[in-house]
């Protein structure tokens, strides 16, 4: 990982060393500044890449700084903190260029999870050369409360501007505000610069493979290799008799990729669909791994490739089913990241539906300004078993077909039913989507005691103590359920 500097401005002393205590874990250079005096004698000695500052709202001159960071440093992100709730100063901050604003004092996670993305944000726009007078703003808007799609003078940036990845996938999965796509950015930053094999999890059209372009982009270096290979393209392969033509060597392939991935990293997509000697090799591949990181390496010249894998189907079933080697299952299972399914995250629908209309608008040339109400409700009620994939295709079908300023729900035909002329609730278009949403009564259940624990801990700071003191339960219990439900954001790696 490349070393950052982090300027930290805040008036207060105790403030300033805890911020300064909470991003010490990144492994950045961290300087500190007592008002906005210092922060610009401290810029005129170095460059920062990213400048934290705690400014009161209700001061005409807060955002001094980030005006003068914007026309002297472009290519620095700035990140805000408001001691008290200001909706205006809020929407003037991030108008004009702020990475992200937030509450302060903010959950230590939650503040590493944004200083990563401004970091990046800003690694980004160094490396595009954006001219100062057009500040990028946040390509992921997972750090605001409001929508990111607001109306500015200035030219919006070009889709590649707003998600690197986009170019490959367009799918741009990663935008949205809601608590589990955050912490799972956060975490994905946080594991950028380790060399341990990932595994990411979560159903098709979640945004998989952007989450493994964050981990190898992440590191330090732009120009190392990412290869992409894909399970079913290497699963068990018969063998012929003398009359057959010879049959691909699928480990010689699987050879090839890794030497190709060399000092980069290999991307193997859907790893439970890999055939039995494939699957032994990848098993191989990591141990030799682990042993050269516990010995440093001592002096050998091998370059290995970083091992980011991803699946849509539950591996612990495939170990069962005796598709999935166990010992190589609990390999690869020891650091996971999940991609929350698309119906999990609340507005983010109307957050990426905008970002899509947005972009297909601009690349066919419609005057399509937004979306009516009735069309926004019935994206909000679809189940979206397709994820953001679906929600991609949908919104391009509907700018496609739409000529008015306006998308409204008859644009919508895919997730209505056709036979109704699009005028059928989506809860009676298509039953097969409503079956497939149907989760065990269980898990149905868990997800509310989750949100009651997050908001709890958001509240109170994520102090787990008092945490477990609200909601009537020993720290053990708290403890645990946190674990289950993947919140323990403060330890080294995710472990499920």
């Amino acid at each position: 990982m490349l070393n950052r500097r982090i300027l930290i401005v805040c008036p207060d002393a105790g403030g300033l060393a805890l911020l300064a205590s909470m991003l010490k874990s990144l492994g950045h250079e961290i300087d500190e500044a007592p008002n906005d005096r210092a922060a610009l004698r401290s810029l005129e000695r170095e460059a920062a890449d990213l400048v934290l500052a705690c400014v009161d709202p209700g001061d005409s001159d807060c955002l001094e700084l980030l005006a003068y960071l914007r026309r002297r440093h472009p290519a620095a992100a700035t990140v805000l903190m408001f001691p008290r709730p200001h909706p205006e100063r809020f929407k003037e901050a991030v108008q004009k260029g702020a990475s992200a604003v937030l509450r302060y004092p903010a959950p230590a996670a939650e503040l590493r999870a944004a200083v990563l993305q401004a970091l990046e944000q800003a690694a980004t726009r160094r490396a595009m050369v954006v001219p100062a007078e057009h500040p990028v703003e946040s390509r992921h808007p997972a750090f605001v409360a409001e929508p990111a799609a607001v109306a500015e003078p200035r030219p919006e940036p070009a889709p590649a501007a707003l998600e690197p990845e986009a170019a490959a996938s367009r799918e741009s999965a990663l935008i949205g505000a809601d608590p589990a796509l955050r912490q799972i950015l956060g975490l994905a930053g946080m594991l950028a610069s380790s060399s341990a094999t990932v595994l990411i999890k979560g159903e098709s059209g979640t945004g998989k493979s952007e989450l493994a372009r964050r981990l190898h982009q992440g590191a330090a270096g732009t120009d190392r290799p990412f290869v992409t290979i894909h399970g079913n393209d290497f699963g068990d392969v018969a063998e012929g008799d003398d009359s057959t033509p010879p049959r691909r060597d699928v480990g010689q392939e699987w050879r090839a990729s890794l030497a190709r991935a060399a000092g980069g990293t290999l991307y193997v997509k859907e790893v439970g669909a890999l055939g039995a000697a494939l699957q032994t090799q990848l098993l191989q591949e990591i141990q030799i791994q682990d042993m050269e990181a516990a010995s440093g390496r001592g002096g050998s010249s091998r370059r290995p490739a970083r091992l980011v894998l991803s699946t849509s189907e539950d591996l612990a079933v495939a170990v069962e089913q005796g598709r999935f080697r166990q010992n190589l299952f609990h390999r690869v299972s020891a650091v996971c990241l999940t991609a929350p399914p698309l119906r999990l995250r609340g507005d983010d629908v109307e957050t990426l539906a905008e970002h899509f209309r947005n972009q297909f608008a601009r690349e066919f040339g419609r005057p399509v300004a937004g979306f009516t109400r009735d069309a926004l409700d019935v994206l909000r009620r679809h189940e979206w078993p397709g994820n953001v994939r679906e929600l991609q295709g949908i919104v391009q079908r509907a700018v496609v077909l739409c000529y008015g300023p306006r998308i409204t729900a008859t644009h919508l035909g895919p997730i209505l039913n056709p036979r109704h002329g699009g005028r059928a609730a989506v809860a009676v278009a298509n039953r097969s989507h409503l079956v497939s949403a149907v989760r065990p009564l269980k898990e149905a259940l868990e997800e509310p005691e989750k949100q009651i624990i997050v908001q709890a801990l958001q509240a109170l700071g994520w102090n787990r103590q008092e945490t477990a003191r609200v909601l009537d339960i020993n720290r053990t219990t708290l403890y645990k359920k946190m674990k289950k439900y993947g919140l323990l954001v403060d330890e080294p790696m995710w472990v499920e």
